[in-house]
């Protein structure tokens, strides 16, 4: 599973790193930190997933998720973010998004559908 990761916390991007370190399932084929990079890096790289950060230093990721959507892509865009998700879940799927996950408590989920999606079958 070819994952983008479109973080602009060098921290967080590190925690990501980690979580997926090891996992056959699972190859981050980059990263961006700005929308324009993101938005650049998609159908370059042609990720299978593209994970993305709502706030970012320089864009948005909403803008993201709605400029992948126009540009073609028609892989997974799931958000990433510490957000209200009952607020952003819905913003976000108008927008284009597949998923939403809470950065801190659904870490385990966003394992658990990676690896389905990667025909593997889930832990939790």
């Amino acid at each position: 599973m070819r994952v983008l990761l479109v973080e602009d916390s060098e921290f967080i991007r590190t925690q990501f790193l980690r979580l997926f370190e090891g996992l056959d399932f699972v190859e981050v084929v980059g990263y961006a930190d700005s929308e324009e990079d993101a938005v650049q890096a998609i159908p370059a790289l042609k990720p299978d997933v593209v994970l993305v950060d709502l706030n970012l230093q320089v864009g948005s990721g909403m803008h993201v998720l709605s400029r992948a959507r126009r540009g073609g892509y028609t892989g997974k865009l799931w958000v990433l973010s510490s957000r209200d998700p009952d607020f952003y879940r819905s913003l976000c799927e108008k927008h284009g998004a597949d998923g939403f996950y809470d950065k801190a408590h659904d870490q385990l989920q966003l394992l658990d559908d990676l690896r389905v999606l990667a025909g593997e079958k889930p832990v939790f």
